[in-house]
Formats: structure tokens, C-alpha cells, sequence
């Protein structure tokens, strides 16, 4: 969480209502909302305004005391370094279930830490869940502010409350490097990815875990490295649709592909001694699909049994990627940070490539003699073309006037798309053509 910003964290039990309390005060559906206690794992942030005042506003998974498992005590660790690094709190409760033993563990943590923080009480929808809500003064509060986060009632009186703290001139960041691109890791589950984003912050920032489906967000976590800043998005790990047996999974995966979305590059992480397997090759696809420039990483390097098997499977790897070719295979250990330099290499070049221009007289110089050697095919006879422009970028996009358009086959496309990387590069970046009849 930058540090620039003023930070406001929600924190409470399970099943509370955070998450669609934050997607209710940031206005977009980030954090996945299911009936289920613990669907909220790591730590989703995004920034949010009200009256005029700019926040971050970070949700956390349920806070629950004791050691129960792995995976819950992460949950726990992350709800304290939440806390730690905000600057006020937003502690929810449930109205409907008055004040719980773990409600009064909470309010003590937090005065323990003497962190400001602000008491709501949710599910506050009728005038009987107004008195329900008053019995929290008994946690020693001056103020409890009745909420709906499904409906918004309250919700504008709660800000109200908090925006006085939040300065008016937000402070200048001290850092000079500005976010260079958005870089989104995608996978199977298990091959590594939270364990990736781990080691290029530094620290335990996503919870990572042996147990495939750890992770359930899409989480943005702002990466330095050298000068620049990266936002990563960790990801659900996709699995097979027939695989995939339950709601929140599906929830899961559509945030995945929805990260793929928002992102420039996307990270493939594979498992690299197991190969490229079907699944992976189905991620693959999404990539070309959604046309984002993209880097492979071949995980779990250290398993390959000497240098030589390593660059034999870097190679089938890459004869296997496809269409995806012009993709850069990096053999990577998230685990001892092996391989991290490449690969920021890499993102680099295919960000570079993504956002490429090729002057309008190159691509002719280079283009015409093949447009005439290999004749364009067409249903119409010869198919004659003028001149090919390139008319956009990210991914680059380039337009081909032709006498005839229709039934074009892609095999020619794929050929025109090859000719122009050999010339100009464009590598980790596909290559978008269209036809237009002049």
C-alpha cells in the first residue's frame, strides 16, 4: 500500500459484510461477495473518494484468533499488517447478531494499537436493526454508525465521519518512478504465482500456500524494481471448466480473466519440468484472445536435473507455444528469486513491443515487394493491394487497403503478422491486422 496515500482499512469477523461494503464505497465489484464465512483471503485495495477526499481503502479476510491452519493464521497476519500501515479504521460488525466474543477480542486489539478507528454496524435495515445496532455502545464507543453496505443506507455518514482526518493536499509521493505497466499472473493453480508477487515486494504481501485455491482475488500489489514501478495482479489459479466445481471457484476465475483484462503484459506461469499442459495452453488461448502482450515463466526451475535438461525444456516449451511463438520462455525459481531479472527483461520487451510504432513509408519499403511476390488470396480472382498503415497500438494494430476483402484466409494473416516481426520485432506482443477495401 503506497505510502502516500491516506489508508483507510475494513476490519471484522467473518461473514461481516466487508467486501461488499468495499465495493459499495469504491463503486466497483472488486472483492468477490459470497454467503460463505472466509472468501476473503489477502489484502484487496483500491483508491475511493468522497467529498472531494482521496483515500485507499483496503478490504481484509475475516480476523480470527488462535491457531486454526495455516492458511487462516496468513489471514490473521495480513488483517494486523492491514492495521499496521492504515491510517484509520472502519471495524464492522453485524447488527443481527449483537456483540460477539470475537467483536470485544477485535475492539481490544485495536485500542491496544491505539489505531483510530470507526464502528459500523451492518445490516441495518429496518427501524428494529437501528436499535439492534445501539447495543455496541457497549463495546465503549462514542458513536455506532448504522449501515446497510448492500443497500448504502449510512454508508454516506460513516464517510462523512472519517473524511475530517484525511488531509486536503494529499502528500507528494517521495518516490520518482512512475507505474510503467500493469502485469497480470496468470496460471493453474499451485504453480507459484502469489510465492512469485511475494519475492518481488520483499515480503508476505499475498498469502501463499501448498493448497491449490489459496488465492480467490485478483490482487493489485505495486512492484519496484530498479527505477520503475510495476502493478502486478496475482490471480486464481484457472482450472478446467469441468473442473471447476463450485460457485466461488467460478467467481474466482471470472476475476482472473477479468485482471487479463485490465492488464498490458500477462504472465503464464507454468509448472517448467512438468511442460506445457493442456490447461496452460487453454490460458494461453485467453491471452491471444484478449491480444496482451505476454512473457512465459517456467517455474520450479531448480526441479530440472542439470543445465542441459533445463534448456531442452525451455526449447519444447517454446516449439509448443503456437500461435504464441513469438512469446519469451524464462525458467524462473519464485522461490530464491532465480530468474527475476530476465523476466523483468522480458516485460519489459514485450511492454515495449505493445506499445510500438512503425512509421507508415517502413512498412511500405518492407511490405510492398511481398505483397507482390506472394499474391493476396481472394474469391474474386487476383486480389490487388495499395498500401498497409499502421493505425493503433496496444497491442499494434495495422490496416492493409486491398482491393477485395472478403475471404482472406488466416493462414495469410498469420503470414503477413510473421513478416512484419521479422522486420520490425514486436517480440512478446501479438500483432492485430485488418482488411479494408479502398
Amino acid at each position: 500500500m503506497p505510502k502516500s496515500e491516506f489508508t483507510v482499512s475494513l476490519v471484522g469477523r467473518p461473514n461481516v459484510g466487508k467486501s461488499t461494503l468495499f465495493n459499495r464505497i469504491t463503486g466497483k465489484r472488486r472483492s468477490i461477495t459470497y454467503g460463505d464465512p472466509g472468501v476473503t483471503r489477502d489484502l484487496v485495495s483500491l483508491p475511493a473518494e468522497h467529498d472531494g477526499r482521496r483515500f485507499r481503502l483496503v478490504d481484509t479476510g475475516g480476523y480470527l484468533s488462535g491457531e486454526r491452519g495455516d492458511i487462516l493464521s496468513k489471514v490473521r497476519g495480513q488483517v494486523l499488517r492491514a492495521i499496521y500501515e492504515s491510517d484509520a479504521v472502519i471495524f464492522l460488525v453485524d447488527a443481527r447478531d449483537g456483540v460477539l466474543p470475537l467483536d470485544k477480542e477485535i475492539v481490544t486489539m485495536l485500542r491496544e494499537r491505539e489505531k483510530r478507528f470507526f464502528l459500523a454496524a451492518n445490516k441495518v435495515d429496518t427501524r428494529e436493526g437501528q436499535e439492534m445496532a445501539a447495543q455496541f455502545h457497549e463495546l465503549s464507543v462514542d458513536t455506532v454508525y448504522p449501515v446497510s453496505a448492500e443497500h448504502g443506507t449510512g454508508v454516506a455518514d460513516l464517510l462523512d465521519a472519517i473524511v475530517p482526518l484525511i488531509p486536503e493536499i494529499p502528500p507528494e509521493d517521495t518516490g520518482t518512478a512512475e507505474v510503467v505497466a500493469r502485469v497480470s499472473v496468470l496460471g493453474r493453480p499451485n504453480v507459484g504465482k502469489s510465492t512469485l508477487v511475494n519475492t518481488l515486494v520483499g515480503y508476505e504481501r499475498l498469502i501463499a500456500s501448498e493448497i491449490p485455491g489459496t488465492t480467490r482475488d485478483a490482487v493489485d500489489v505495486l512492484v519496484q524494481y530498479g527505477d520503475k514501478r510495476y502493478q502486478f495482479i496475482d490471480t486464481a489459479g484457472i482450472r478446467a471448466k469441468r473442473k471447476t466445481e463450485t460457485v466461488l471457484e467460478k467467481f474466482s476465475v471470472i476475476k482472473s480473466l477479468d485482471a487479463l483484462r485490465r492488464c498490458d503484459v500477462a504472465v503464464l506461469m507454468m509448472d517448467g519440468p512438468e511442460g506445457l499442459s493442456h490447461q496452460d495452453k487453454q490460458i494461453l488461448r485467453y491471452i491471444l484472445l484478449e491480444e496482451r502482450a505476454v512473457v512465459v515463466a517456467a517455474n520450479k526451475a531448480d526441479l530440472w536435473a542439470g543445465e542441459e535438461k533445463r534448456r531442452q525444456g525451455i526449447r519444447t516449451i517454446q516449439e509448443e507455444l503456437g500461435y504464441a511463438s513469438f512469446a519469451a520462455v524464462v525458467p524462473t525459481d519464485a522461490v530464491r528469486g532465480k530468474g527475476i531479472p530476465l523476466l523483468f527483461k522480458k516485460i519489459e520487451e514485450a511492454f515495449g513491443s505493445f506499445r510500438k510504432r512503425v512509421s507508415t513509408s517502413s512498412l511500405n519499403r518492407m511490405v510492398a515487394p511481398l505483397l507482390y511476390t506472394v499474391p493476396i488470396p481472394s474469391r474474386k480472382g487476383r486480389n490487388r493491394p495499395f498500401y498497409i498503415t499502421q493505425v493503433g497500438v496496444m497491442p499494434p494494430s495495422f490496416t492493409l487497403f486491398v482491393k477485395d476483402r472478403e475471404g482472406i484466409p488466416d493462414s495469410y494473416t498469420r503470414y503477413l503478422q510473421n513478416k512484419i516481426r521479422d522486420r520490425f520485432g514486436f517480440k512478446g506482443s501479438p500483432i492485430r491486422i485488418v482488411y479494408r477495401e479502398r
